[in-house]
């Protein structure tokens, strides 16, 4: 997360994706806001956890002492980061980088997650939810559907592959990944989105969830 970025369109999606499902669900997720220009003042982190809607309590700014997402060149520090990420000890936690996650490393480092950096984050907790923006993977992925943008196939297909289970809320432009070691983790996350859109057109439902 970038302050430059603060309360633009796509914090207003993430903060979406959060009240669409049972408040009793969210009050059991934290977040780590994955910096990459602090320090933020404490008004700019209080305007972030309520458009996010998860609060101070439960929001980790600084994990492990490191404002700021290490670079991959720092791979000592951005080991120590993923271990202190890994020993957060919460059953659901939000990640939030400046770009998503990846395979690996494209371009600057600290704006992404490495997938298996979210294996071993996913390790001690039952699910992870990761924000991803939209990018058009090259080649294009054999057996997307219509309904689900390329990238978002693209980064279940990666999920997948490094053996989690997974859906995605998706938007044109950002999605948010839900991903766990065992599908039942996930039903809660997914039957409550479909919850919160019960009447609404079968089309427009999978227009959003890509599973």
């Amino acid at each position: 997360m970038n302050r430059k970025y603060l309360l633009d369109s796509l914090d207003g999606f993430k903060g979406l994706v959060f009240r669409l499902l049972p408040s009793a669900m969210v009050e059991a997720v934290a977040c780590v806001p994955m910096t990459t220009d602090a320090p933020w003042t404490e008004a700019e982190k209080h305007v972030f956890e309520t458009a996010i809607g998860i609060p101070t309590t439960r929001t980790y700014w600084a994990p492990g002492g490191f404002t700021n997402v290490p670079k991959a060149t720092d791979s000592r520090a951005r080991a120590a980061w993923v271990r202190a990420i890994s020993a957060i000890n919460e059953p659901h936690l939000f990640l939030d980088p400046d770009t998503g996650f990846y395979n690996r490393h494209t371009g600057d480092s600290a704006k992404i997650v490495l997938v298996p950096e979210l294996s071993e984050m996913l390790a001690p907790r039952r699910t992870l939810i990761v924000y991803r923006h939209q990018y058009w993977p090259k080649p294009q992925q054999n057996g997307a559907s219509i309904t689900g943008q390329p990238y978002v196939r693209h980064g279940l297909l990666m999920l997948r592959n490094a053996g989690m289970s997974a859906f995605a809320y998706q938007s044109q432009s950002a999605s948010v990944f839900f991903a766990a070691r065992h599908r039942e983790d996930l039903e809660p996350f997914e039957t409550g989105l479909r919850n919160a859109f019960a009447g609404v057109s079968e089309d427009i439902v999978n227009r959003r969830l890509v599973t």
